[in-house]
């Protein structure tokens, strides 16, 4: 059965004007179109909408959304299994917090009284534990949400993070950031000034100053890395966790990579601090493939972007 735009839009609750917008971009496009120019949608379609509602719901960009159900392995009912497996977890942790609120009204009207411990259940977050149970790696590496910008109304937001680098030189436009280190041994660039740092040092990375990180020998570090105020960083590390295989920076062109920081209130400046050891391990193969979406090779003087970790 085919249904025009406007019945898919009242079935789906997407307006026509964002179902154009779909069609126009690629993202969705209708099974055929009538003799009179009109969209006519299908089964088919209503399934890939389906997809895109859920990938919205779970706050990925539109255009990660394309390129997911653009690719030749993408399979509905997998998706469909990750995507409820993700809201499982959120229903656990909202039933929770419910539970609480309940648990504090009968307890102000003085019908049951209620532990002080009790008062604060779903919000404290476990060792290993993220703040929305969500299992974000990069590289191999966890990064853990402690406490996020909804709990500060965008003021700050805190991760641990285990991994050897933080990636590619940057700046954040409008974002002061501080580092501390729970173990291992890091190697900072701030600006013009190198720093060596290890268990229980800190570092102060200031708004608009170039800065990058990476583990001294082969053992991942462990951070609490702050950022003020929030900015986009949660959104950005969600993103970037999405990138498995390939990693982010064999899936997307060094202009893709300049865009997508840009996106997130950061400009990209240069390679890792430890671009060229990295590069020495990959096979000629991944090597010349970075070569052809842009990325110089053993060079740090240009403006090159490789985002990973090794654990």
């Amino acid at each position: 059965m085919a249904y025009t735009v406007k019945q898919v839009a009242a079935m789906s609750g997407v307006s026509v004007r964002t179902l154009h917008f779909y069609h126009e971009t690629g993202l969705l496009k209708p099974a055929h179109l009538g003799a009179n120019g009109y969209r006519f949608y299908e089964e088919p379609q209503l399934l890939t909408l389906q997809q895109i509602l859920f990938y919205r719901e779970l706050g990925f960009e539109l255009k990660r959304i394309k390129q997911i159900l653009g690719r030749a392995d993408f399979e509905k009912v997998a998706a469909l299994q990750s995507h409820r497996k993700v809201l499982q977890k959120n229903l656990t942790r909202t039933r929770k917090l419910i539970e609480t609120i309940d648990k504090t009204i009968q307890h102000l009207k003085g019908r049951k009284k209620m532990k002080s411990k009790e008062m604060f259940a779903g919000f404290s977050v476990a060792a290993g534990d993220d703040r929305f149970g969500e299992q974000i790696k990069l590289g191999g590496g966890p990064i853990d949400c402690k406490v996020s910008a909804r709990d500060t109304d965008g003021a700050m937001c805190v991760f641990e993070f285990t991994g050897g680098s933080a990636g590619p030189r940057h700046l954040h436009y409008d974002q002061d950031e501080w580092i501390y280190v729970i173990d291992g041994e890091l190697d900072f660039q701030v600006g013009d000034k190198r720093l060596r740092l290890g268990a229980g040092e800190s570092a102060f990375l200031p708004r608009k100053v170039a800065h990058a990180w990476s583990c001294i020998g082969s053992r991942p570090g462990k951070i609490i890395n702050i950022y003020q105020p929030a900015g986009k960083m949660e959104e950005f590390f969600r993103e970037v966790g999405k990138f498995r295989t390939p990693p982010i920076h064999e899936a997307l062109s060094l202009d893709e990579m300049h865009h997508f920081f840009d996106a997130h209130g950061m400009e990209l400046l240069g390679p890792p601090l430890d671009w060229d050891e990295y590069l020495a391990r990959q096979p000629p193969a991944v090597r010349e493939a970075m070569a052809r979406k842009g990325y110089p090779q053993m060079s740090k003087n240009l403006k090159v972007s490789c985002l990973h970790s090794e654990s």
